[in-house]
């Protein structure tokens, strides 16, 4: 199993995640956000859309996985974004995507 799939899923049982853009976008305006995480598979538009708001949130985004792993691993259907709502999950995710990235 991906390890950093198995990670999500740990911050999902800890309930340090919100997932769906709805539940995204609540948690970057009222600022208990800390990584964003796009499902490579979102439109582009959405992409875009959602990268603006964590710009203007101030909050870091990464893209990663596919809408159906997201979730499946958040324990819900496809999600095209989750957000990650502990500063140290959020800080350890960062990095092992980057790691995976390069």
């Amino acid at each position: 199993m991906n390890h950093i799939l198995s990670f999500i899923s740990l911050a999902q049982k800890a309930g340090k995640v919100q997932a769906g853009e709805f539940l995204t976008m609540k948690a970057l305006k009222e600022g208990y956000a800390w990584l964003v995480v796009i499902a490579a598979d979102t439109s582009e538009k959405a992409q875009a859309r959602i990268k603006r708001s964590c710009e203007f949130f101030e909050c870091d985004a990464a893209v990663y996985g596919t809408k159906a792993e997201l979730g499946h691993f958040t324990g819900n259907r496809e999600k095209s974004v989750i957000c990650i709502t502990d500063e140290g999950f959020a800080a350890s995710l960062k990095k092992k995507i980057e790691s995976t990235n390069q």
